[in-house]
């Protein structure tokens, strides 16, 4: 039944969107996101660097998370209409996830439609590698949703990194465009600590782990054992869940223990001494800017089968930096840090130019603008060429 009315839907929606096709496209830009409700960072940078180079285009952020229960439901329809109008008027279209109404609908052949994924790396498989598993969409889901059709260009940030995007997004090597993100350059820059220090003033006094895990579907961070073990009177401990983890913690009260959710990852990096994570790749993003990392991955048997893992942490030189038990964790934390380990990490998962991102993709989507322009201008009949949407 469930499949049955997705159909239905999806084809409610394109009969909503033919006509909305034939509405004169604007010097647009859409970005457009299911993962957070608020503009993230890579779509604000991206926005202001484009308004900076070229006024006259203009720029339309849309970002609304799916929630559970009939009225989000309603709401989030209501809500792709509005992606709906604005992708059929666009020249360009951004998105950072899965979205539908991209995916599922037939477009004009010249809007092109980039995918930013919200990761700079993949460490963990997800899209079409998922396929089947606990976690991922069945094989008949994913045909009748079209998962992740009609991308013209997928952004990634290293040649290794190619392969597993390749494979997770079910698209072909020329279809991946190597340009870093703007994250790259809002990590690089200096940032003010003393914002952080005047919220937290006993950051200053010892030094700072900053705890940073990946999202567990349907499973809530095992927290307790690592608090339990922490010296907290060597060093401050910040536990930064991910920003859709929004379940209850109860969590043991210490010390030197800070349940942070005031400041973004990014900015807690600035005044970390030490990152742990696991299958995050804020591990990559933390290399970026040399801070010793730590992959605690206490379940890491249970995460190989479901998801899965691009990474191999055995066989990775970076593995020596790998464990699965809190006290191993504190022990190789006192112990010296190989720079030179963390240095080939990083050369091997970001190997794009991280000099000026947020400027070279966008003076990249203004020339597809141009492009597009010229096509668009010329009233080519075939512009309304359907694609093809077979698994």
């Amino acid at each position: 039944m469930k499949n049955v009315i997705l159909k239905i839907g999806i084809i409610i929606l394109r009969i909503i969107y033919f006509p909305m096709k034939l509405l004169k496209k604007q010097n647009k830009i859409v970005y457009i996101s299911r993962q957070f409700n608020n503009p993230t960072l890579d779509f604000i940078m991206l926005k202001n660097e484009i308004e900076k180079i070229d006024k006259n285009v203009k720029n339309v952020i849309l970002t609304k998370r799916i929630e559970k229960g009939l009225l989000n439901s309603i709401s989030y329809s209501l809500h792709m209409l509005k992606q709906m109008y604005h992708v059929a008027t666009s020249r360009v279209v951004i998105v950072d996830t899965y979205c539908i109404v991209i995916s599922v609908l037939k477009h004009r052949k010249d809007t092109k439609i980039i995918q930013l994924w919200h990761a700079i790396g993949a460490i963990k498989k997800f899209g079409y590698q998922t396929i089947g598993k606990p976690s991922g969409a069945t094989k008949e889901i994913a045909q009748i949703m079209c998962m992740h059709k009609n991308y013209d260009y997928v952004l990634c940030s290293s040649e290794t990194t190619k392969e597993y995007y390749c494979k997770a997004f079910g698209v072909e090597e020329k279809e991946i465009k190597m340009i870093g993100m703007p994250r790259i350059d809002y990590l690089l820059k200096e940032k003010n600590k003393q914002i952080i220090y005047d919220e937290y003033p006993e950051l200053k006094e010892k030094e700072n782990i900053l705890y940073v895990p990946t999202f567990r579907k349907g499973k809530k961070i095992e927290l307790n054992t690592l608090i339990n073990n922490f010296n907290s009177e060597k060093y401050n401990l910040i536990i930064k869940l991910h920003p859709l983890d929004h379940k209850k913690y109860k969590y043991n009260q210490k010390e030197g223990v800070i349940f942070e959710n005031k400041f973004s990852s990014y900015d807690l990096l600035e005044i970390a001494d030490k990152v742990i994570t696991d299958y995050s790749s804020l591990g990559i993003e933390a290399s970026l800017i040399n801070k010793p990392i730590y992959f605690y991955m206490y379940d890491i048997e249970e995460y190989e089968k479901d998801p899965g893992l691009n990474i191999d942490f055995r066989k990775e030189e970076i593995g020596k930096y790998t464990v699965e038990t809190p006290d191993k964790l504190l022990n190789l934390m006192e112990k010296e840090y190989d720079y030179s380990v963390l240095e080939r990490f990083r050369n091997k998962y970001i190997t794009v130019d991280t000099k000026d991102c947020t400027n070279k993709l966008s003076k990249f989507i203004l020339e597809l603008m141009k492009d597009e322009y010229k096509t668009d201008v010329e009233e080519i009949p075939s512009k309304f060429i359907k694609k093809k949407y077979s698994m």
